[in-house]
């Protein structure tokens, strides 16, 4: 089990000009990423080289796709269960049939980047593909609204063979959504981290043991949502205190991030 020293012991490098591109950060991130490295590790590393909200979102979700899906670290892989809900001129979503299979998923972080693709097909059964799976295409809506900074698209299935898919087990998706804001936090305390170093700050080794407890607990556990719950409270008020100088990208658009998860851990907990 990974401790905080483990944590604050690894070391980063990031480039003396903190404005790069989503492209750069995904060279950084794979340059430096060791495939040794636990879902925590991986998401503090990748908040170490993170200059802005964007890139910790990406870190952090990169991590809670690992650590759900049990994956490796090889590759930056995306889970893409969202479907057109657009009553006038709906995408259809992913079906199959007499083993092929067509439809959409609606939205894909990362979508320029992403190396392999999980997929939800009539709903229920789960599926990992790679990107350059005959009949898959992604295209890219780069919009300037939340998390500009991260490339997020569309994915088509034409046709595809489902044989050139792998199936997945039986996983528990709303575990995914769970860690998806735990893994972001962890992300976080590595960009704090950083900073702190530079510019001096409280200690956080407190604060990432909680986390590392979260991490690995009972998340239907009352004293587990409690935890979680004081942790995000206690994110959320060190998040208040930084200058939004310490971020690039365009933090006034993006600084709901840090509260994006809130009302629902607090909810779990009875909170709120």
């Amino acid at each position: 089990m990974v401790n905080p020293e483990d944590l604050l012991s690894l070391k980063h490098q990031v480039p003396a000009d903190r404005l790069f591109e989503e492209a750069d950060y995904h060279r950084l991130w794979m340059s430096q990423l060791d495939e040794s490295w636990t879902a925590e590790q991986t998401a503090f590393a990748g908040g170490l080289i993170s200059d802005r909200l964007a890139f910790l979102f990406i870190s952090g979700y990169q991590a809670a796709v690992r650590r759900t899906f049990n994956l490796d670290n090889r590759a930056w892989t995306v889970l893409a269960i969202s479907e057109d809900r657009n009553p006038d001129h709906p995408r259809p979503g992913l079906t199959e049939s007499n083993g092929r299979v067509s439809g959409f998923k609606t939205w894909v972080a990362s979508s320029r980047f992403a190396q392999d693709i999980i997929v939800s097909i009539d709903t229920t059964r789960l599926f990992i593909g790679n990107r350059n799976t005959p009949g898959l295409s992604l295209t890219h809506k780069d919009a300037s609204g939340f998390l500009s900074d991260m490339s997020q698209g569309i994915a088509e299935f034409k046709d595809v063979s489902i044989s050139d898919l792998q199936a997945l087990g039986e996983f528990d998706l709303k575990l995914f959504a769970k860690r998806e804001p735990l893994y972001l936090y962890f992300a976080f305390c590595g960009f704090l981290h950083r900073v702190f170093q530079q510019r001096g700050g409280p200690d956080i080794t407190t604060l990432l043991d909680d986390l590392l407890k979260i991490a690995s607990g009972d998340f239907t556990d009352p004293a587990h949502k409690a935890l979680f719950a004081k942790t995000d409270t206690r994110i959320s008020e060190i998040f208040s205190e930084l200058s939004p100088d310490l971020f690039a990208g365009d933090y006034e658009k993006d600084k709901g991030l840090m509260s994006l998860y809130s009302t629902v851990i607090q909810k779990r907990a009875g909170l709120g």
